[in-house]
């Protein structure tokens, strides 16, 4: 047994710990760590693969000064759950073990440069800051065991190879040393022994299969009797409200339920109806506070919420217990995901995976059937890691300059190219980088060497982290003072304000003030409110998975889909069925993986193509670019993994017949002309930007002149590595360019007038959260009750000497200023004094124009024109629309409503 190759001490430990046989992973994995080699395991959650490197490695811990192992994770939640396990080892066998993060204070880190621990659990991050100082590299250079936990995590983003650069670096201050790697199921293995060992460097495989779904079923529930009652009280779709009914069924029939949202916003909106149904639930994801995300960890572990509700931020190995369930709610949109988050369901290798998906229209339903399949059958997507990112090399070549005096061109090429990723670093590529840096003032250069300045350390530090820099604001609760989590710029500048409510926890926050960087907040009882929507969540669909949805649909034409095989419930295989039904009946051609069709509107065109977010993506911007040129106007553009639509000036969709579709060989430079003028493009150089140092960090890119940054840096590697960015991984042209090879052969092109129930799909992207339709009385109930209950700040515009704030259910039907009984009163939101002073000042704009549009609205209705400017959103020109032509009863709060919700879909785009 593999066992016996631990030490005497470690052996009698394991048996004190209960562990009477290896599991599978352990019985491979330790004889060959034991024998030093570098190793990546690749096993299922749960399977023991924490046990089966990490036990090796403290039996072969020497003693001895300094630091002799690290174990390195890619979250700090992850960090605070190894140092628990570890640390019990630790103790047994008396090796010290401590963390090192972010969060780590200056009394730790002084005690851990002076008396290091015999092992280390740190970040990426956290490993290269503590790289260049003197004392803790000294502490390194006995570094004999390096553990990368849950390396696919890393692997396809710039953390990865910037964790690749800084093994290397920290080789040259310890010498060789084994690498050891733990990654969950992947397609291509062998790509992330690569990043792990770099090269020329041999390393064994260790692949452990299982972690399929075993007990499994798609479902998509119809509207019955039980879901109406939901949706009273929650405002949900009839199909949300569906969902949601069958989800608390599943809740009540398991013990401990993972529910996996794909989004931020998801997570937020489902966590808020199902607290409306008294269900105790948590909500857990990246946006929230670290303390708030502890406990609700905490929480379900010990049994106290009914489910957790999260995003990928439970993916990876943080323990909450014994979980008996996984709901998908939609799908998973990736295989490698939803192995990852059924995984937990059992969380051990003896047990049954058990999971259900919650899909929506007929397109989530097939594609929870391909990914489910897949993973069933071992089909993984690759992990591909990226290579030569010039800005991850700037930021470790002044990392390397600090740790080395005397260092030269030809030293950082010889170092940095041991790294995989920069197997092919060329000596023109440094010198290009450096030029960059000496340009900013962050390094200097003489002749061959490369000189650290005054500024390489601020410049180092300021930017370790390749996690794309985006401003946050924090919220706060103002009652307790307490942090309730972040919110992205994105959100804050097209929806916060004071007045708005949102959704964050799981419940109604109203916004009181925002000052600096902080938005203080009141917790209310308001169904209504908005859920924050986080840029940049979307889960791409790959290419194979939407090509086989595409074959789904080619089966079902001819009728023999098995929908047994693809774990497809009753109800939702009839779904699938009946949309392939219509489409036949009402005389348009299905789109499949071999059949493309191309519908025409009046102003829009769907191109219906089975060809994944990214190959979509790609036709998509070379489609815009093409008809910008001949129209002579933009052309709008959304995708998605089975549609590309587009929005033309004027009535010209049949101008796409003239450049659809694009001849494969024009694919690519039409995209390097036309990308630099989009957003997406701008965007990205000026992330890069902020990580050479070119652009401060708290940089607005609303405000910046990204059209100088473009020409100043035209011919350098800031606007290489932010167009690779796009081209490489935003986008996917050579997929792309062999899908348009084969149109006309192996795939058809089908013209049509008119948007099919297919294509129609398409345009009701996205969740309808809202009960649309009809309007219950308890919902006019609701909004009348919290209308009456806001408070209303009126203004005498007469004699400018009255305000008064109070609530609207104490406004008289006439109201009346009881200085100079003038009748002229404006009614504004409580936070809206600053509209006063300038009336006041006699300022001329929007504002003041406004306000006298409202005393003249509130003069014409009295307490109803009070009421209507109450609403949410609701202005003096909402407010005229609705008091228009007013019938008697309740219409006034239902036409309110009305405006709500029409305000609550489009204020983001409002000027």
């Amino acid at each position: 047994m593999s066992f016996d190759f631990l030490g005497e001490d470690v052996k009698e430990v394991v048996r004190e710990r209960g562990f009477e046989v290896a599991t599978e992973p352990q019985e491979k994995a330790i004889p060959k760590v034991v024998s030093g080699d570098n190793l990546l395991l690749i096993s299922p959650t749960g399977s023991g693969k924490t046990e089966a490197i990490a036990l090796p490695v403290l039996s072969r811990l020497e003693g001895g000064e300094g630091i002799q192992a690290l174990y390195i994770t890619p979250l700090r939640a992850l960090n605070r759950d190894i140092v628990g396990r570890l640390e019990w080892w630790g103790e047994k066998l008396g090796i010290d073990v401590e963390v090192r993060h972010g969060d780590t204070t200056s009394y730790r880190r002084r005690q851990q440069a002076l008396d290091p621990p015999d092992l280390l659990v740190t970040t990426p991050e956290t490993l290269q800051a503590i790289l260049p100082g003197s004392r803790m590299r000294e502490n390194l250079g006995n570094v004999n065991h390096v553990i990368v936990d849950e390396i696919h995590d890393l692997a396809d983003s710039k953390r990865g190879i910037q964790l690749a650069l800084a093994l290397e670096r920290l080789e040259e201050a310890a010498g060789g040393f084994q690498r050891l790697g733990l990654s969950a199921t992947v397609g291509n293995p062998r790509d992330i022994m690569n990043l792990l060992v770099g090269v020329d460097r041999d390393c064994s495989l260790v692949l452990v299969e299982g972690g399929e779904p075993s007990d499994f079923l798609i479902e998509s529930p119809t509207y019955q009797d039980r879901a109406r009652e939901v949706r009273r009280k929650t405002m949900l779709s009839s199909e949300m409200s569906s969902h949601l009914v069958r989800i608390n069924e599943l809740i009540d029939n398991h013990v401990s339920t993972l529910i996996f949202v794909n989004t931020r916003q998801m997570a937020e909106t489902l966590s808020s109806r199902m607290n409306l149904l008294d269900r105790e639930v948590g909500v857990h994801h990246g946006s929230l506070s670290k303390d708030r995300r502890v406990e609700v960890e905490n929480k379900f572990k010990e049994g106290e919420l009914d489910a957790l509700i999260c995003t990928s931020s439970m993916e990876l190995g943080i323990d909450v217990g014994h979980v008996d369930l996984v709901i998908q709610y939609n799908s998973p949109r990736q295989v490698f995901r939803l192995l990852q988050r059924v995984g937990r369901s059992g969380h051990s290798i003896e047990k049954d995976s058990k999971g259900v998906v919650i899909s929506g229209d007929p397109d989530d339903i097939a594609e929870s059937g391909v990914i489910v399949r897949d993973a069933i059958e071992g089909e993984m997507e690759n992990i591909v890691p990226r290579e030569n990112c010039y800005d991850v090399l700037a930021n470790q070549l002044c990392g390397l300059t600090l740790e080395t005096d005397d260092l030269t061109i030809d030293k950082a090429l010889e170092v940095f190219s041991r790294a995989y990723p920069y197997r092919d670093l060329t000596h023109e590529d440094v010198v290009d980088v450096l030029g960059l840096l000496e340009q900013g003032r962050v390094i200097s250069r003489d002749e061959d060497r490369i000189v650290r300045r005054g500024s390489t350390w601020k410049y180092y530090y300021s930017n370790l982290s390749m996690i794309p820099d985006e401003k946050t604001y924090e919220v706060r609760d103002i009652a307790s003072s307490r942090p309730l989590g972040k919110l992205d710029e994105s959100f804050v500048a097209s929806f916060a304000k004071p007045g708005e409510v949102f959704i964050t926890q799981g419940k109604m926050w109203r916004i009181l003030n925002m000052e600096d960087d902080v938005i203080k907040v009141e917790e209310i009882n308001d169904p209504q409110g908005t859920v924050p929507s986080w840029v940049g969540e979307e889960i791409p669909v790959p290419f194979n998975v939407a090509q086989s949805v595409g074959r789904i649909r080619r089966k079902l034409i001819d009728g023999d889909v098995d929908f047994n095989h693809y774990l497809i419930g009753g109800e939702a295989g009839e779904k699938l069925m009946e949309v392939v039904s219509r489409q036949t009946e009402a005389g348009y051609p299905v789109p499949t993986d071999n059949k493309v069709v191309v519908e025409l509107g009046k102003q829009e065109a769907i191109i219906n193509i089975c060809g994944g977010h990214r190959v979509n993506k790609t036709l998509g911007q070379a489609l815009t670019s093409l008809l910008a040129s001949r129209l002579g106007s933009s052309v709008g553009l959304d995708v998605d993994p089975y549609r590309i639509k587009l929005k033309l000036p004027k009535k010209r969709s049949s101008v796409v017949k003239e450049v659809f579709p694009v001849n494969p060989d024009h694919l690519k430079p039409i995209l390097s002309m036309s990308l630099k003028n989009t957003s997406q493009f701008k965007w990205e150089l000026m992330k890069v930007a902020k990580k050479f140092g070119v652009v401060r960090k708290d940089a607005d890119y609303t405000n910046y002149d990204t059209e100088k940054l473009m020409d100043i840096y035209s011919d350098t590697p800031l606007y290489r590595e932010a167009m690779k960015e796009i081209l490489n991984h935003k986008l996917d042209i050579e997929k792309t360019r062999e899908l348009l090879c084969q149109f006309g052969e192996e795939v058809d092109v089908r013209w049509c007038q008119g948007f099919s129930p297919i294509g129609s799909l398409g345009l009701e992207s996205g969740v309808d959260i809202i009960s649309p339709e009809e309007t219950s009385e308890s919902i006019i109930r609701t909004i009348e009750e919290r209308i009456e209950n806001d408070r209303v700040l009126l203004f005498c515009i007469n004699c400018e000497d009255w305000k008064s704030k109070k609530k609207v259910r104490h406004v008289r039907d006439d109201p009346v200023c009881p200085i100079c009984n003038s009748k002229f009163i404006a009614a504004l939101k409580p936070w809206e004094e600053e509209k006063i002073k300038k009336y006041r000042k006699e300022v001329e704009d929007r504002d003041v124009e406004n306000l006298v549009k409202s005393a003249n609205i509130v003069l014409s209705h009295g307490r109803d024109g009070v009421i209507a400017l109450a609403g949410r959103g609701v202005g003096p020109t909402a407010a005229s629309r609705i008091l228009r032509d007013l019938p008697e009863g309740d219409d006034l709060y239902r036409k309110i409503y009305e405006e709500e919700r029409k305000y609550a879909r489009t204020h983001m785009f409002w000027d």
